[in-house]
């Protein structure tokens, strides 16, 4: 992973206050995030926050969608999201291979990131996560990857 440029992290870091200002001005309105699957609480917190760090989530479903997805508190504890141009650049090593948090992962947790990682156009020399996912995923798990591929796709509805 290379180091981000203070610059971005600036912009990121200003585009964030303006996100959790119009939070603010929104609090009293129902969100569809509210009615998101989540693994659990801190998966909610943790997906709203990023999502307000990567502003562009508001405008690219495919940002949005790699927010819900590194929100997991799994991936979230194995990564800084502050060396992060996109929220699905981890992934892959400084080497072009795959990155030692991924590998951290539980096999399941890296079948839920590849699938992503694909979705965003990532090409591994890897049979296809996809079918991989299908076929070992629990439901908790495969219910997190329709929500992330109905909030990928909430453009299209």
């Amino acid at each position: 992973m290379m180091m981000r440029r203070t610059y971005d992290k600036e912009t990121n870091i200003n585009e964030m206050f303006d996100y959790l200002e119009d939070q603010i001005k929104r609090s009293g309105e129902a969100q569809p995030e509210d009615r998101y699957f989540y693994q659990n609480h801190d998966h909610k917190e943790m997906y709203l926050s990023i999502k307000g760090y990567f502003a562009e989530s508001e405008s690219n479903a495919e940002v949005d969608a790699a927010c819900y997805l590194i929100a997991l508190p799994e991936i979230y504890k194995q990564i800084n999201i502050f060396e992060l141009t996109f929220p699905m650049d981890w992934i892959r090593g400084e080497d072009g291979r795959l990155s030692q948090p991924f590998k951290n992962l539980r096999p399941h947790i890296q079948y839920l990131a590849l699938a992503a990682a694909e979705a965003s156009g990532f090409k591994f020399n890897t049979p296809p996560a996809l079918s991989l996912g299908l076929e070992y995923w629990n439901l908790e798990q495969m219910r997190v990857f329709w929500q992330f591929t109905a909030i990928r796709r909430k453009n299209a509805m």
